[in-house]
C-alpha cells in the first residue's frame, strides 16, 4: 500500500464524533483516493479496494454496515468554515461530502460499491493541495491501533517539520472527543501515555520495512494558577521533508552519474552491464516526483535493468536509453541548465 494521505491543515481542526479505529482507517483511505481529483468529480469504491483500508477480516456486509455508520457520524460531525462579508464574520456548519451514497446488490443485499463528491465549500481541504498541507503514508496511519493514538498521529504530522506542538488544552481535548468527565489522572494513563508508547515504538510496515513513527516524542502539561492545565505541549524529532531528501539525492548522485551515463552502443550490450551494476540512479517521472533506484541486475530476456526503489521496496525495469535520457536530463538540472 503505498498510498498518501494528504490534506489542508484546518481538517486537523475537525471534530470526528467517536470515530473508531476501523472507521479512521476508512476515512483516511478515501481522502487518500479523492485529493488528486478534479473538484466535483464523483468518485467511486469497490468494497475491494475499501478492505484494502481495514485491519480486520471484514465481509462485504461488514464494510457495508461500517460505511452506513461512517455515512451517518459524518452528518453529526462539527463541520465548520468561517464566512465574511464587509462587516460581518459568521460561521457555516455543512457536511464534507456533498453526496455519499451506498450501493447494494439486490440478489444478496451485500455491498456493491460507493459514491462519493466532496462539497465544493470543502474542496479546499482535501483536492489539489499544494501549501499548509498535512501529510503521511497511509500505511503507517492504518498499523496504528487506538482511535486518540490516530488522531494524535494526524494531529502531530502538521508539526512533522518543526518538531514541536502546542494546544489549548480544552482545544485538545475537544479534537481528541475525550470524555467530559475524564480526569487528567485518566487522561494520562488511558489516552496520552498508551498513544506516546506506540507512537514511539519500531512499526513493522511489511513492505515499507520498520520505522518509528516520531523520534524522542515526550508531552508536557502546562498550567496556570496552581495545577489548573492550559495547555499541552509536544515534543520529538524533526522530520526531513521531501523536499530535503530530493536535494539530497540530487547532490550525493551528481558526482555518481558523471562516470555513468551510457553511450548509444551499450543499448544492446549485456557486457556492458557491469559498468552499471550497484549505480544509483535518479529520474523524474510523470508526476515529476523524483524516483531514487540501484541498478541490481540485467533481465536477458528484455534486454533491460532491473532497478530497485530503496522506498518502496520493490524492482522495476529501465532500458539503456531511458537511463540515458534520464541521467542527462538531471544531470543538466542539477548544471543549472533547465
Amino acid at each position: 500500500m503505498q498510498e498518501i494521505v494528504k490534506y489542508h491543515n484546518d481538517f486537523n481542526k475537525i471534530k470526528l464524533p467517536s470515530f473508531t479505529e476501523q472507521e479512521q482507517n476508512i476515512l483516511m483511505g478515501i481522502i487518500a483516493k479523492i485529493r488528486d481529483n478534479p473538484k466535483g468529480e464523483l468518485i467511486e469504491f469497490t468494497p475491494q479496494e475499501l478492505l484494502k483500508f481495514s485491519t480486520e477480516n471484514l465481509t462485504h456486509k461488514d464494510l457495508g454496515n461500517i460505511l452506513v455508520i461512517l455515512k451517518d457520524k459524518f452528518f453529526k460531525a462539527d463541520f465548520k468554515i468561517l464566512i465574511e462579508n464587509q462587516d460581518e464574520i459568521g460561521t457555516e456548519i455543512i457536511n464534507l461530502f456533498q453526496k455519499f451514497t451506498i450501493w447494494e446488490w439486490k440478489a444478496t443485499k451485500t455491498l456493491s460499491r460507493v459514491e462519493l463528491q466532496v462539497n465544493p465549500a470543502f474542496s479546499y481541504l482535501v483536492n489539489q493541495i499544494t501549501a499548509n498541507f498535512t501529510r503521511f503514508e497511509l500505511a503507517e496511519f492504518i498499523a496504528l491501533s487506538g482511535k486518540y493514538t490516530k488522531t494524535l498521529y494526524r494531529l502531530l504530522k502538521q508539526y512533522r517539520q518543526t518538531g514541536w506542538a502546542q494546544w489549548d488544552f480544552k482545544e485538545f481535548k475537544d479534537i481528541l472527543d475525550i470524555p467530559s468527565d475524564y480526569e487528567m489522572c485518566n487522561i494520562d494513563q488511558r489516552i496520552l501515555k498508551p498513544a506516546l508508547r506506540e507512537l514511539t515504538q519500531e512499526q513493522n510496515l511489511f513492505d515499507f520495512g520498520k520505522r518509528i513513527p516520531f523520534q524522542n516524542l515526550t508531552y508536557k502539561k502546562i498550567k496556570k494558577g496552581g495545577n489548573k492545565v492550559t495547555a499541552i505541549r509536544f515534543d520529538f524529532t524533526p522530520e526531513q521533508v521531501q523536499e530535503e531528501l530530493e536535494a539530497q539525492a540530487e547532490a550525493r548522485i551528481a558526482e555518481n552519474i558523471k562516470n555513468h551515463i551510457p553511450t548509444s552502443a551499450d543499448y544492446e550490450a549485456k557486457q556492458e552491464f557491469k559498468n552499471y551494476k550497484g549505480v544509483e540512479i535518479s529520474f523524474y517521472d510523470s508526476k515529476q516526483k523524483l524516483i531514487i533506484a540501484i541498478i541490481k541486475d540485467f533481465d536477458n530476456e528484455t534486454n533491460k535493468l532491473i532497478c530497485y526503489d530503496e522506498k518502496i521496496k520493490k524492482d522495476f525495469k529501465l532500458s539503456f536509453k531511458n537511463l540515458q535520457k534520464a541521467n542527462e536530463w538531471i544531470a543538466q538540472k542539477i548544471q543549472g541548465i533547465y
